[in-house]
């Protein structure tokens, strides 16, 4: 899975370091990585942090709410399903996958 995510480095003032430890053959990959896209350590490092920490995030089975968004989850799961019937007819198509072996 791939996710593209928006970051606005330029517009937030950075406040915070970070001090990492890596081994040299770490080290070596990601400077091998950095000589040809031309980002810096930096760069690098938060990217992939920041992109690593929203899948990790969308991946939480258990999420922990106030009071009020639980009630508001509540009356949105207890509204009437609504048919959809372009839905119907996409879902009952067979696959890319699937239409070799009908």
């Amino acid at each position: 899975m791939y996710v593209g995510l928006a970051y606005t480095a330029a517009v937030e003032t950075k406040t915070e370091r970070w001090t990492l430890r890596v081994t040299p053959a770490q080290d070596a990959a990601v400077r091998r990585v950095l000589e040809s896209t031309g980002e810096s350590l930096s760069e690098y490092v938060v990217r992939h942090a920041v992109e690593a920490a929203h899948i990790d995030l969308a991946d939480r089975r258990v999420f922990a709410v106030d009071d009020d968004a639980w009630f508001a989850l509540q009356e949105i799961l207890d509204c009437p399903a609504v048919r959809k019937p372009g839905l119907a007819r996409l879902l009952g198509d067979p696959s890319v996958l699937e239409a070799g072996r009908r």
